[in-house]
């Protein structure tokens, strides 16, 4: 139970922090509709926060531990590793300082053509952009990180409850 917490914990700090990139993102992508790939990293991060939080609570309860949180942690395993494959998958490896790296993925890095950065003449706009772009690829690599080490740990707690499951004496420890 207690090893089990701590992973739980780890959820939850994981989990924030994927919420936080992607809101950072979200928000910071300027008029019109970010990459869908950013909105789904917000729902993992959200769906993560969601099931270790039910599965804290479920700790406390016994008639909530044992196979609902399995089923549940298998479900946030699936869907974060779906997560993590899918946004590797897109946004590949590279240097965000590379600019052919950042021309093949500028449908996900880039802010929006529209975005206004405060300069009235348009003089600086081209030195921000690009920055805001090194900035938004920065963010995106994190989030994807994040994402991973959360369906990570959501796949030590569903390794955890099975043992617990398939063990005569689970033990308080796990």
């Amino acid at each position: 139970m207690i090893i089990t917490g701590i992973f739980r914990l780890a959820q939850i700090l994981f989990a924030v922090v994927v919420i936080a990139l992607s809101a950072v993102l979200i928000n910071g992508y300027g008029p019109g509709h970010n990459p869908s790939i950013i909105d789904y990293g917000a729902f993992c991060g959200g769906a993560g926060l969601v099931f270790a939080i039910v599965g804290i609570v479920a700790m406390f309860f016994d008639g909530l531990s044992g196979l609902i949180v399995l089923c549940l942690d298998g479900i946030a395993t699936f869907f974060l590793l779906a997560g993590g494959i899918a946004m590797a998958v897109i946004i590949k490896t590279g240097s965000c300082t590379d600019g052919i790296y950042l021309y093949y993925h500028q449908g996900t890095f880039e802010p929006s053509s529209q975005k206004l950065y405060g300069d009235d003449t348009g003089t600086k706009w081209e030195e921000d952009f690009a920055n805001d772009t090194i900035g938004r690829c920065r963010e995106v690599q994190a989030t994807t990180a994040f994402v991973w080490f959360l369906a990570s740990v959501f796949m030590v707690t569903l390794a955890l409850g099975f043992k617990q499951r398939t063990t005569k004496h689970g033990g308080n420890i796990v």
